[in-house]
Protein backbone atom coordinates (compact mmCIF):
# COMPACT_ATOMS: atom_id res chain seq x y z
CA UNK A 1 0.00 0.00 0.00
CA UNK A 2 2.81 2.44 0.86
CA UNK A 3 4.38 1.69 -2.52
CA UNK A 4 1.13 2.59 -4.35
CA UNK A 5 0.72 5.88 -2.45
CA UNK A 6 4.35 6.85 -3.12
CA UNK A 7 3.92 6.02 -6.82
CA UNK A 8 0.73 8.13 -7.02
CA UNK A 9 2.43 11.10 -5.34
CA UNK A 10 5.43 10.93 -7.69
CA UNK A 11 3.08 10.71 -10.69
CA UNK A 12 1.10 13.75 -9.49
CA UNK A 13 4.29 15.76 -9.02
CA UNK A 14 5.51 14.86 -12.49
CA UNK A 15 2.18 15.72 -14.13
CA UNK A 16 1.81 19.00 -12.21
CA UNK A 17 5.07 20.32 -13.66
CA UNK A 18 7.06 20.48 -10.46
CA UNK A 19 10.27 22.37 -11.11
CA UNK A 20 8.82 24.58 -13.88
CA UNK A 21 9.78 28.20 -14.47
CA UNK A 22 7.25 29.47 -11.91
CA UNK A 23 5.53 31.77 -14.43
CA UNK A 24 1.83 31.77 -15.08
CA UNK A 25 1.63 31.50 -18.85
CA UNK A 26 -1.51 33.19 -20.06
CA UNK A 27 -2.79 32.38 -23.57
CA UNK A 28 -1.08 34.48 -26.24
CA UNK A 29 -1.96 35.32 -29.84
CA UNK A 30 0.30 36.39 -32.70
CA UNK A 31 0.53 40.19 -32.52
CA UNK A 32 2.36 42.39 -35.01
CA UNK A 33 2.06 45.83 -36.47
CA UNK A 34 3.67 49.06 -37.52
CA UNK A 35 4.54 52.18 -35.54
CA UNK A 36 3.84 55.37 -37.52
CA UNK A 37 4.30 59.10 -37.02
CA UNK A 38 2.39 61.38 -39.36
CA UNK A 39 1.83 58.40 -41.67
CA UNK A 40 5.53 57.48 -41.86
CA UNK A 41 7.00 54.33 -40.28
CA UNK A 42 9.08 54.89 -37.14
CA UNK A 43 12.13 52.61 -37.27
CA UNK A 44 13.81 51.09 -34.21
CA UNK A 45 11.27 52.35 -31.63
CA UNK A 46 10.56 50.09 -28.65
CA UNK A 47 6.93 49.00 -28.25
CA UNK A 48 5.24 47.53 -25.15
CA UNK A 49 1.79 45.91 -24.89
CA UNK A 50 0.88 45.81 -21.20
CA UNK A 51 -2.13 43.60 -20.32
CA UNK A 52 -4.91 45.30 -18.37
CA UNK A 53 -6.98 43.65 -15.69
CA UNK A 54 -10.29 42.27 -16.85
CA UNK A 55 -13.02 43.99 -14.78
CA UNK A 56 -14.91 40.66 -14.61
CA UNK A 57 -11.88 38.78 -13.30
CA UNK A 58 -11.63 37.60 -9.72
CA UNK A 59 -7.83 37.86 -9.78
CA UNK A 60 -5.34 40.66 -10.39
CA UNK A 61 -3.11 38.40 -12.50
CA UNK A 62 -2.94 39.58 -16.11
CA UNK A 63 0.22 38.03 -17.58
CA UNK A 64 3.48 39.53 -18.84
CA UNK A 65 3.77 42.51 -21.17
CA UNK A 66 4.72 41.87 -24.80
CA UNK A 67 7.72 43.72 -26.23
CA UNK A 68 9.65 44.27 -29.44
CA UNK A 69 11.96 46.74 -31.15
CA UNK A 70 10.61 47.83 -34.52
CA UNK A 71 12.69 47.06 -37.58
CA UNK A 72 13.89 49.64 -40.12
CA UNK A 73 10.34 49.79 -41.56
CA UNK A 74 8.65 50.39 -38.19
CA UNK A 75 7.32 46.81 -38.15
CA UNK A 76 7.20 44.80 -34.90
CA UNK A 77 6.28 41.25 -33.85
CA UNK A 78 5.67 40.96 -30.10
CA UNK A 79 7.31 38.44 -27.79
CA UNK A 80 5.91 37.69 -24.34
CA UNK A 81 6.83 34.25 -22.99
CA UNK A 82 8.85 33.15 -26.03
CA UNK A 83 10.20 34.56 -29.27
CA UNK A 84 7.43 36.11 -31.40
CA UNK A 85 4.67 34.29 -29.50
CA UNK A 86 2.57 37.46 -29.52
CA UNK A 87 0.75 39.16 -26.67
CA UNK A 88 -1.53 37.88 -23.92
CA UNK A 89 -5.13 37.64 -25.16
CA UNK A 90 -7.14 40.57 -23.76
CA UNK A 91 -7.10 44.35 -23.46
CA UNK A 92 -3.71 46.16 -23.43
CA UNK A 93 -2.30 49.62 -22.99
CA UNK A 94 0.31 50.36 -25.67
CA UNK A 95 3.41 52.40 -24.93
CA UNK A 96 6.31 53.37 -27.18
CA UNK A 97 9.86 54.52 -26.39
CA UNK A 98 12.48 55.96 -28.73
CA UNK A 99 15.38 53.67 -29.65
CA UNK A 100 17.94 52.90 -26.98
CA UNK A 101 20.37 55.84 -27.04
CA UNK A 102 23.33 53.52 -27.64
CA UNK A 103 21.60 52.07 -30.71
CA UNK A 104 20.17 55.18 -32.36
CA UNK A 105 21.18 55.05 -36.01
CA UNK A 106 22.79 58.17 -37.50
CA UNK A 107 20.16 60.58 -38.79
CA UNK A 108 17.31 59.10 -36.73
CA UNK A 109 14.55 61.49 -35.73
CA UNK A 110 10.86 61.50 -34.99
CA UNK A 111 8.63 64.52 -34.31
CA UNK A 112 6.09 62.38 -32.45
CA UNK A 113 5.75 61.75 -28.75
CA UNK A 114 7.40 58.60 -27.32
CA UNK A 115 7.46 57.89 -23.61
CA UNK A 116 7.01 54.49 -21.97
CA UNK A 117 5.19 56.19 -19.08
CA UNK A 118 2.42 57.48 -21.37
CA UNK A 119 -0.24 55.32 -23.05
CA UNK A 120 -0.39 55.76 -26.82
CA UNK A 121 -3.60 53.76 -27.18
CA UNK A 122 -5.45 50.70 -25.93
CA UNK A 123 -6.03 47.63 -28.07
CA UNK A 124 -7.80 44.31 -27.72
CA UNK A 125 -5.68 41.27 -28.60
CA UNK A 126 -7.94 38.41 -29.68
CA UNK A 127 -7.30 34.74 -30.42
CA UNK A 128 -5.80 34.20 -33.87
CA UNK A 129 -3.64 36.79 -35.59
CA UNK A 130 -3.65 40.48 -34.65
CA UNK A 131 -2.24 43.40 -36.60
CA UNK A 132 -2.20 47.00 -35.36
CA UNK A 133 -1.04 50.35 -36.67
CA UNK A 134 0.26 52.30 -33.68
CA UNK A 135 -0.11 55.97 -34.62
CA UNK A 136 1.96 58.28 -32.43
CA UNK A 137 0.83 61.83 -31.64
CA UNK A 138 2.93 64.75 -32.77
CA UNK A 139 4.96 66.40 -30.01
CA UNK A 140 3.86 69.76 -28.77
CA UNK A 141 6.08 72.33 -27.07
CA UNK A 142 4.68 71.10 -23.73
CA UNK A 143 5.24 67.40 -24.48
CA UNK A 144 8.84 67.13 -25.65
CA UNK A 145 9.34 63.55 -24.48
CA UNK A 146 11.65 62.07 -27.11
CA UNK A 147 14.57 64.21 -28.15
CA UNK A 148 16.09 62.93 -31.38
CA UNK A 149 19.76 63.47 -32.16
CA UNK A 150 20.47 67.10 -33.11
CA UNK A 151 21.60 66.19 -36.64
CA UNK A 152 18.57 63.98 -37.37
CA UNK A 153 16.29 65.37 -40.01
CA UNK A 154 14.71 62.48 -41.93
CA UNK A 155 11.15 63.31 -40.76
CA UNK A 156 11.31 67.02 -41.52
CA UNK A 157 10.04 68.03 -44.93
CA UNK A 158 11.31 71.63 -44.81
Amino acid sequence: MKYQIATMLLTLLAVSGCGGDGLDHFPTAKTEGTIVCEGKPVPFAMVYFEPLQNPNSTTADVGKPGFDIADENGHFVLSTYGTEDGAVVGKHRVRVDPPNSSKVPPGWSCPCEMNSNVDVTQVDVTEGENSFEIALKKQTKRSKSAKPPADADDYNDD
